[in-house]
């Protein structure tokens, strides 16, 4: 099965989910990250599924769960360990379903992710979130799936939309006399 064929359904759910990985970090409130997310990642589970890589499969299911529980339940900080909970049964799937280095990558990846994903501030969720995307990288060349056009563009456009957004964290800050304290 070609993985980049738009004609099959597993192509069809990669390019589809690619476009929503792709703009995802252009969006300035965690809830609307969080929404197009949970399109994307719900698309990525069947492609995956298609594909036969299972640790991927159940692992962006489990991340589906967690953006659902993430976006009903907000910030608030007991509930938020539904979330912790969901990751650690990433671990545990990918220990089930141990697929080799790819299952590595999945897991590892979407368990940074969905850290991120349990952080109230915007910036933060977006830099641990695309933290994530290296892991994606690889795994995606592994299996050839179109999927790694996404995960390279997602952290290009996250790490220039963080910039563009924090100028400060783009050059090193000067010291002044009065950081120094000599003012």
């Amino acid at each position: 099965m070609n993985a980049f064929d738009p004609s099959t359904p597993a192509g069809f759910c990669g390019i589809a989910a690619t476009a929503g990985l792709a703009v995802w970090p252009l969006f300035r409130s965690r809830g609307a990250m969080l929404t197009l997310q949970l399109g994307a990642l719900a698309l990525l589970s069947l492609h995956y599924a298609l594909l036969g890589v299972t640790t991927a499969a159940i692992v962006n299911g489990l991340s589906t769960l967690q953006l659902i529980a993430c976006l009903a339940l907000g910030t608030h900080p007991r509930l938020r360990w539904i979330g912790y909970g969901l990751a650690g049964l990433m671990v545990a799937s990918s220990i089930l379903t141990w697929q080799g280095l790819i299952s590595l990558l999945s897991t590892a990846g979407n368990v940074v992710i969905a850290i991120g994903r349990l952080q109230v501030n915007a910036d933060r969720m977006r830099l641990l979130v695309l933290a994530g995307a290296p892991f994606w990288i690889l795994h995606d060349l592994i299996i050839a799936s179109p999927v790694v056009l996404a995960d390279t563009l997602c952290l290009l456009v996250g790490l220039a939309a963080l910039l563009w957004r924090n100028p400060s964290h783009a050059r090193p800050r000067t010291t002044t006399a009065a950081d120094r304290g000599m003012i």
